[in-house]
């Protein structure tokens, strides 16, 4: 059974191991009985009814708007503010282990994407992932939004006791915003993967080798120790910007804007090839949008393909949330090459000499496996399912190391 353990730092490594696993996540027993490592201070003006003072806090911080956060960036979510919590101090343990039980039964609270500044304030989103502990908000579960009342009901769950020094710590941190950017890493370093196998077709794309230390700076903020504030006044003041974080995500997000362009030259060149991508090309038009959908793309990357401008990056959930988004295109774009990359390989063999190099058995595996998701094209036909899959491929596939 996979373990959280809040008294080791939590490595990227170690959180994409909990992520992949399928089973029960629980905490460490030996961690309840464990000093803090940095105890909670007292509240300044101890309420009267702190049952009361909590639900009216988190009602009242609750005021996300927009789409709802994808289930994959709240489990992240819960993991991360668990490890956090179980960080601040022994006595958070039920809190914690009521959000690991919400992560491993997929109960994921309803949280919305847009509300935080992140930088240490994401107190919005995380009143959101609060809300089901106290039996308040709403969670989705098994494909239905539900009243986390009921869910609690459902399993017997009574609510964790959460005293206002402990609120306080909840609110405190940048889980919100560390979801995305640990996400976006890992998409990215896959990206990259992909991009090195499908782009040795022609020639093989230059490593961006900046991840090393966007690599650090993430997993630095994931174990940073902010604060804890003694009053509600002092949870909304405003603090630092987590200027190596923004720093770091900056980086991924160029990164993938890069790869996304590159992908889209390719793209744009094996669809230039006459008679590479249609088997009948008087009766067949082959896969001539690609060039332009993929320009499309790129163009929604804005100037993160070129220099960039860093005065004019976003800065906290907003660096994190841009990051993700251009992550996603660049994942389209080398999934339309992907795809013009195995009609080509199909069509005309791969010892076609017009083709460029020979494609490498990396390559030849995984466009073995991408026809498991996306047939050849014997005849034109709607691309946009295919498109969908492709980029899906891109974003699951376990590309090798070129």
């Amino acid at each position: 059974m996979p373990y959280l353990h809040p008294n080791e730092p939590l490595t990227l490594a170690a959180l994409a191991a909990l992520l992949r696993s399928t089973e029960a996540v629980r905490l460490q027993p030996e961690a309840e009985q464990s000093h803090a490592s940095s105890p909670l201070p007292a509240v300044e003006t101890a309420p009267e009814n702190p049952a009361q003072w909590l639900a009216s806090l988190l009602t009242a911080l609750a005021a996300g708007t927009g789409p709802e956060l994808p289930a994959a960036l709240v489990r992240r979510m819960l993991l991360l503010a668990a490890h956090r919590l179980g960080r601040a101090d022994a006595a958070a343990g039920p809190v914690v282990r009521r959000l690991l039980d919400f992560y491993s039964r997929e109960v994921w609270p309803v949280v919305y994407e847009q509300g935080s500044l992140g930088a240490g304030h994401d107190q919005v989103p995380l009143a959101h992932l609060g809300l089901p502990l106290l039996g308040l908000g709403e969670v989705n579960y098994q494909g239905y939004r539900l009243a986390a009342a009921d869910v609690l009901g459902l399993f017997g769950w009574e609510p964790p006791q959460l005293a206002p020094a402990l609120a306080l710590r909840l609110l405190s941190g940048s889980d919100f915003t560390l979801a995305y950017a640990t996400e976006v890493l890992e998409r990215t370093e896959r990206l990259l993967r992909a991009a090195a196998v499908v782009g040795s077709l022609a020639a093989a794309p230059a490593s961006i080798d900046l991840l090393g230390d966007a690599r650090q700076a993430i997993e630095a903020a994931c174990n940073a120790d902010a604060p804890a504030p003694t009053s509600f006044t002092e949870l909304l003041t405003p603090s630092t910007p987590a200027s190596a974080l923004d720093h770091a995500l900056a980086q991924l997000t160029q990164v993938a804007a890069q790869v996304g362009a590159q992908a889209a030259q390719r793209t744009a060149t094996l669809v230039a090839q006459p008679r590479h991508l249609a088997p009948e090309p008087e009766a067949q038009f082959g896969l001539l949008a690609l060039p332009r959908v993929a320009a499309s793309l790129v163009q929604q990357c804005g100037t993160w393909a070129d220099a960039g401008d860093a005065a004019r990056s976003p800065h906290g959930a907003a660096a994190a949330q841009e990051a993700r988004r251009v992550v996603e295109l660049a994942e389209q774009l080398v999934g339309l090459e992907l795809l013009a990359a195995a009609q080509a390989l199909d069509l005309r063999g791969p010892a076609a000499p017009d083709l460029g190099p020979a494609p490498s058995p990396a390559l030849a595996q995984a466009v073995a496996a991408f026809r498991e998701h996306v047939t050849f094209a014997a005849h034109d036909r709607v691309l946009a399912p295919d498109l969908h899959r492709a980029a899906r491929f891109v974003r699951e596939y376990a590309w090798a190391q070129e």
